[in-house]
C-alpha cells in the first residue's frame, strides 16, 4: 500500500509541475508579446466586446482619413480664395485710384466750327489727333492682363491631381482661357463704339451669363469654364465625417463672385477698349479710330466712363461675394475638426477597451513569473530531497 501511495503522490506532484510549467510558459509570452492570449478563444466572454471594439475603431479611423483629406483640400481652396481676393482688392484699388477726368490718351484735342455758321464760333471738341493711350491706361491695361492669367491660374489650382474648384469633377480643369472670352469683349466693344449697342446693353451683357435673358450675354461657356461648370450639371462635393452626417465643402470656380472679377479683367485688358474718344484727322475731321460712342468728347467720356465705374461696382460686390464663399469653408472646417477630435477622444477610449481585454500588465506578469520560479525551485529541491530519503538522512 505504501508503494502505491507514494507513485500515487509522484504522479500528483508531476502534474502540479505540468501545471506550473504551463502557466510559466503562458506568463512568458504574455512578458514578451504584452498579450493575454495569441488566440481569441482565450479571451472567453470578452470576443465578441473586443471585436465591437475593433470594428468602431476601424470605422473612426476611416471617417478621421476622410476628415484628415477634405480638411486639407478646404485648406487649399481657402489658401487659394483668399489670394484671389487679395489680388482682386489691388485691382480694384487701381480702378479707384484712375482718374476720370481725363481721356488718358495722347495726342492734341481736335476742334469742330460749324462751316455752315461762319459768324458763330463753337469751338466744339469732338476727338483727339491720337489713339495712344497714356501711361496710366497702359498701366492699367497691363495690370488686368498680368492679374487675369494669374487668376485663372488659381482657380485650377490642385490638390495633387485633383482640381479644387471643380465640384465633382474632380479630374477636369474648370477653367480654359481658348480666347473666347477676349473675343466676345472685342465684339460687344466694337458694337457699342459703332452704336450697335448701347451703354446699358454692354454693361448688361457683360454682367449677364444667362443667353436667354441676355442676347449678348458673356455665358460660362464663352468665357472658357468646362463644360460641367457651365452646364450647371456638376455635382458637389462632401466628405462622410459619420455614420450619419455628410458634410458639403463645395467651392465652384464659376461662382458670380469669381466670374464678375473675370469679365471685368477681360474687358480693362481688351486691346480694343483703347482710346476712349475718336482719334480725328484734324485736316478732314475724319474719324480714323473709333473710341467711345458719342459726338462730343463729353459725351464720349460720359459714356466710357459709366461703363467704368459700373464694372468697378461689378469688382467690389464680387470681392464682398468671396467672402460668403470663405465663410461657408471655414464654417465647414470648424464643423469637421470638432467632428475629428470628437472622434479622437472616442479612439482613446476604445483603445483603453481593447487594452484592458487583449493586455497584461506587465509588471504583475513579472511578479507572478518571479513567485512561481521561486515556487518551483521550491518543489524540485523537496521532491529531490524525498526521492534521497533513507534512514540515515532521517537520523
Amino acid at each position: 500500500m505504501t508503494g502505491v501511495s507514494t507513485l500515487g503522490q509522484a504522479l500528483a506532484q508531476i502534474e502540479r509541475f505540468k501545471d506550473v510549467q504551463s502557466r510559466f510558459a503562458t506568463l512568458s509570452t504574455q512578458l514578451a508579446t504584452g498579450k493575454k492570449t495569441q488566440k481569441f478563444t482565450g479571451l472567453g466572454n470578452d470576443i465578441l466586446t473586443l471585436q465591437r471594439a475593433r470594428a468602431d475603431f476601424k470605422s473612426l479611423d476611416t471617417f478621421t482619413n476622410n476628415i484628415i483629406h477634405a480638411d486639407r483640400r478646404i485648406k487649399t481652396t481657402l489658401n487659394t480664395i483668399e489670394e484671389f481676393k487679395a489680388q482682386a482688392e489691388s485691382f480694384s484699388a487701381a480702378l479707384v485710384g484712375f482718374s476720370q477726368e481725363s481721356t488718358h490718351q495722347e495726342g492734341d484735342i481736335v476742334y469742330f466750327d460749324d462751316p455752315a455758321t461762319p459768324n458763330v464760333v463753337e469751338n466744339v471738341q469732338i476727338g483727339y489727333t491720337s489713339a495712344t493711350p497714356d501711361i496710366d491706361f497702359q498701366t492699367l491695361q497691363d495690370l488686368a492682363s498680368n492679374l487675369f492669367d494669374f487668376m485663372v491660374n488659381l482657380l485650377n489650382e490642385q490638390d495633387g491631381d485633383r482640381f479644387v474648384l471643380a465640384g465633382a469633377e474632380t479630374t477636369t480643369r474648370p477653367l480654359v482661357d481658348s480666347g473666347t472670352l477676349d473675343t466676345a469683349v472685342s465684339s460687344l466693344l466694337a458694337g457699342w463704339k459703332t452704336a450697335g449697342i448701347t451703354t446699358t446693353e454692354l454693361i448688361s451683357g457683360l454682367r449677364s451669363s444667362d443667353a436667354s435673358v441676355d442676347p449678348n450675354a458673356v455665358t460660362d461657356g464663352v468665357i472658357g469654364y468646362s463644360a460641367p461648370l457651365s452646364s450647371g450639371a456638376v455635382k458637389d462635393v462632401f466628405v462622410r465625417v459619420d455614420d450619419n452626417t455628410e458634410l458639403d465643402y463645395t467651392a465652384l470656380a464659376n461662382d458670380p463672385a469669381f466670374r464678375d472679377i473675370l469679365v471685368a479683367l477681360a474687358y480693362f485688358k481688351n486691346e480694343n477698349l483703347p482710346p476712349i474718344a475718336d482719334e480725328i484727322d484734324p485736316v478732314t475731321n475724319a474719324v480714323t479710330t473709333e473710341g467711345a460712342p458719342g459726338t462730343t468728347l463729353d459725351e464720349m467720356k460720359d459714356n466710357f466712363y459709366q461703363v467704368f465705374n459700373d464694372l468697378t461696382g461689378m469688382v467690389n460686390s464680387a470681392i464682398d461675394r468671396i467672402d460668403r464663399v470663405r465663410f461657408k469653408l471655414e464654417t465647414v472646417r470648424a464643423r469637421i475638426d470638432e467632428i475629428q477630435q470628437s472622434h479622437k477622444e472616442e479612439q482613446n477610449l476604445l483603445v483603453g477597451t481593447i487594452d484592458n481585454i487583449e493586455n497584461v500588465d506587465i509588471n504583475e506578469v513579472a511578479v507572478e513569473i518571479n513567485s512561481l520560479q521561486i515556487q518551483l525551485d521550491a518543489s524540485f529541491r523537496v521532491t529531490a530531497r524525498l526521492q534521497q530519503l533513507s534512514l540515515v538522512n532521517f537520523i
